[in-house]
C-alpha cells in the first residue's frame, strides 16, 4: 500500500490519493493476522486452535467492501469504494486486539468470541470520526448530507450486521469431546457389577489423598476438589477437567487437586462423585492442611433439583443426592475452615444461604428458583463453566472480580438465547475474602496460552 494514503488519512494538509482493491485485501489479512494474535494472547487453558474465525473475517470483508460500494454510489464517486473499505478494515484490525486484550485486562465485561463481542460499539464512531474528515476529501462535490450518511450510517450499519450474524469469531474454544464420543457416552450400556464398583473407591480416593503435596507451613495453600455429577452427559467431566487444569497450569495449583467424577470412562481410574466420596475426600483434606491458613475450593457440577439436591447418578446405580446440608456437614466435621464453594446446577441457589459464613465464599450458577443452561449431550461447556472458568479466570485469579465478570457474559448469552435469567448467587465476607488475597499473593500466573 502506498505510504502516502496513510500519511494522507493522519495529515488533513496532504492531498488524498485513493487505495486500490489491492489495498483492501492487504488491510484484510492484517485484520485476521491481529485478531489470530490477540486470540493467541488471552484464550484460556484447554482451548483447542480452530480455522472456524475464517468465516467471520470473510463476513467482515463482505461487508466493509459492500459498505464501500455504497459509499461511492452516496457520494457518487465510484473511485472512493476502496478508501472506504481499507479505513473500516483498518479500524477493525486495531479495534480487535484492544476488545481481546486491553479492555478485558482492564476489567470489562465484553466478550469477543462471538460477532466480534461488541466490535461494532467501538469501531464503528472511530471509523464515523475518521470518514467524516477525509471524505471531506475524497468527495468535495457531495452534499454533506451524502457525506454524513457515507461517514457514519453506512460503516456503522455494516459493522453492526456482521456482530448481529453471531457467529463464532475466536480462533480457540473449549472442545473435549467429538460428537462420536458424545453419542458413544449417551447410549453407552452400564455394564459393571455394582458391587464390584463400589468395592473400589475408598482405594481409589486414598490413591488420589496419597499424591497430594503436603501443605507449607506458613504459606496459604488452596487444594481443589471437583465433582461431576450426572454420568449421562459429557459436559460435567469437561468442566472438571477444565478446571483442574485452569488451576494446575495458571495458579500453579499441580499436585493439590483432586476429582469425583461419575462418567462411564473413569470407573476404574477415578473415584465417582458421590455423597460418600464426598465426605471421605474432605475428610482426607483436613489431614493434609492446616486449617487455619489453608483454603479448600470444591467445585461441584451437575443437574439440580427443585429441592436443591444436587443430581448424582451413574448407570442404574441407586446414588444419594447432595443436599446444602450434606456439603455445610461435610466440611465441619473435617474441620476445613477456609471454604470457597461453586456450584453449577439448576436451582443451585439453594447452596448460597446454606453455606454463608465470615470464613466462606459460595457461588453458585442459578438462583435458587431459576435454571442454569448450557448443559446437554451436544454440550461441552454449561453457560456458567464457560463464562466463570474458561474466560472470567483467565483475566482475574479474584474469584469475586471473576464472578462479576462472568455474570455479565451470563446474562448476554441468556438473552441472546431468549432464556430466562438464571441470576448466578454469590456470598461472601471480609474475611474469606483476606484469606484469598493471602493465597493471590502467593501466586505466579502463567500466562494463557
Amino acid at each position: 500500500m502506498r505510504h502516502g494514503f496513510w500519511r494522507a488519512v493522519v495529515l488533513p494538509t496532504m492531498p488524498a490519493p485513493r487505495a486500490e482493491r489491492r489495498d483492501v485485501v492487504f488491510v484484510a489479512l492484517c485484520c485476521i493476522l491481529t485478531g489470530y494474535a490477540s486470540d493467541y494472547w488471552h484464550h484460556a487453558v484447554g482451548d483447542e486452535f480452530s480455522w472456524s474465525a475464517l468465516a467471520s473475517y470473510a463476513l467482515l470483508f463482505v461487508a466493509a467492501s459492500a459498505a464501500g460500494r455504497i459509499a461511492a454510489v452516496l457520494l457518487q464517486r465510484r473511485a472512493v469504494a476502496s478508501s472506504v473499505s481499507v479505513v473500516i478494515l483498518a479500524v477493525c484490525a486495531i479495534t480487535l486486539p484492544l476488545i481481546d486484550v486491553v479492555i478485558p485486562e482492564a476489567g470489562s465485561d465484553v466478550d469477543p468470541d462471538y460477532g466480534f463481542g461488541q466490535l461494532w460499539n467501538f469501531a464503528a464512531p472511530t471509523c464515523a470520526f475518521i470518514l467524516a474528515f477525509m471524505l471531506r476529501r475524497w468527495a468535495p462535490q457531495a452534499s454533506w448530507w451524502r457525506r454524513l450518511l457515507a461517514a457514519v450510517a453506512v460503516p456503522t450499519l455494516a459493522l453492526w450486521l456482521v456482530c448481529k450474524v453471531d457467529a463464532w469469531s475466536s480462533f480457540y474454544y473449549a472442545e473435549y469431546e467429538d460428537e462420536a464420543a458424545i453419542s458413544a457416552q449417551a447410549n453407552a450400556d452400564f455394564d459393571v457389577a455394582p458391587e464390584d464398583l463400589l468395592a473400589i473407591q475408598d482405594e481409589l480416593i486414598d490413591r488420589q489423598l496419597a499424591a497430594l503435596l503436603p501443605q507449607r507451613p506458613g504459606v496459604v495453600d488452596l487444594y481443589l476438589l471437583g465433582m461431576a455429577g450426572d454420568g449421562t452427559e459429557n459436559v460435567f467431566r469437561n468442566e472438571v477437567t477444565l478446571v483442574t487444569d485452569l488451576f494446575e497450569q495458571r495458579f500453579g495449583n499441580r499436585g493439590r487437586s483432586i476429582e469425583l467424577l461419575n462418567h462411564i470412562d473413569t470407573m476404574s481410574t477415578v473415584p465417582m462423585a458421590t455423597l460418600r466420596n464426598l465426605n471421605r475426600s474432605l475428610a482426607g483434606l483436613g489431614r493434609i492442611i492446616d486449617p487455619a491458613e489453608d483454603i479448600v475450593f470444591v467445585f461441584m457440577t451437575s443437574h439440580g433439583s427443585e429441592e436443591h439436591e444436587w443430581i448424582v447418578q451413574l448407570g442404574d446405580l441407586t446414588l444419594t443426592q447432595i443436599t446444602p446440608d450434606d456439603l455445610v456437614a461435610a466440611y465441619d466435621d473435617a474441620g476445613i475452615r477456609w471454604r470457597v464453594s461453586v456450584v453449577s446446577a439448576c436451582y443451585s441457589g439453594g447452596y448460597a444461604e446454606v453455606l454463608a459464613a465470615p470464613t466462606s465464599l459460595v457461588i453458585t450458577a442459578a438462583r435458587a428458583d431459576r435454571n442454569s443452561f448450557g448443559c446437554g449431550a451436544d454440550a461441552d461447556l454449561t453457560y456458567f463453566g464457560r463464562a466463570y472458568f474458561a474466560e472470567a479466570m483467565a483475566q482475574t485469579p479474584d474469584f469475586v472480580k471473576a464472578f462479576e465478570i462472568a455474570r455479565t457474559h451470563i446474562s448476554e448469552r441468556e438473552k441472546l438465547d431468549d432464556f430466562d435469567a438464571s441470576e448466578p448467587q454469590i456470598r461472601s465476607a471480609p474475611p474469606i475474602e483476606q484469606q484469598l488475597a493471602a493465597w493471590r499473593s502467593t501466586l505466579r500466573l502463567r500466562p494463557q496460552r
